[in-house]
């Protein structure tokens, strides 16, 4: 009986032991490491697995083994990044726009809402990003600005009083406007879903 109680306990500790190898390292870096500011707000990573940092203090960049901080456009808090294709869409107060890969493998800044700038809010922010399909969308609390990659348009859904946050799932977007409901975008039009009182009374965060 001691024999099995012996075989069991070491057959247990064996399998302990392969479980805690297949967790990855965790690594931490702080803000004295990385050289910008201590909060990050939104992150996302590309094709080549560098990964984003919506930062404090820019657009900060990590490869992997080195870190490198963009400033933000208008010397704002970025508040939002997303990576579509070879562009990494960045969002800010009063300001969104990409940056692409230049020649000697740093990244330019490109402007949109300057295109726009007579249409902006008053004080916006841009506090999220999502992509679907040909479309790339910019939420504020105000408003959700819907750009056409192809035709470099843009199409406005501004008819809600507090719009908390879109979310991508399961290629379709959806928002949530308080005291309304849940909406579907489609065809850069906001579609009423669910009216319920707890999903118009409850922040839904993700």
């Amino acid at each position: 009986m001691k024999f099995i109680k012996l075989i069991s306990f070491l057959l247990f500790f064996i399998s302990q032991l392969f479980f805690a190898q297949e967790l990855p390292p965790i690594i931490k870096f702080n803000s004295n490491y990385y050289k910008a500011g201590s909060q990050n707000w939104m992150i996302d990573q590309d094709n080549s697995e560098f990964i984003y940092f919506a930062n404090n203090e820019g657009l900060l960049e990590f490869n992997g083994t080195e870190w490198k901080l963009y400033p933000s456009p208008n010397e704002t808090i970025l508040r939002s990044v997303k990576v579509v294709g070879n562009k990494i869409y960045t969002g800010c107060y009063m300001e969104f726009g990409y940056w692409s890969r230049v020649d000697d493998g740093s990244l330019r800044y490109i402007s949109l809402s300057n295109k726009i700038k007579s249409k902006l809010i008053e004080d916006e922010h841009f506090w999220n990003i999502v992509a679907i399909e040909n479309w790339v969308l910019f939420q504020s609390f105000n408003r959700i600005y819907v750009y056409n990659i192809k035709d470099q348009s843009f199409r406005f859904i501004d008819n809600h009083p507090y719009i908390f946050r879109v979310f991508n799932t399961n290629n379709s977007i959806y928002f949530q406007a308080i005291n309304e409901g849940l909406y579907e975008i489609v065809n850069a039009e906001s579609i009423l879903i669910c009216s319920n009182e707890q999903i118009k009374t409850n922040r839904i965060v993700a």
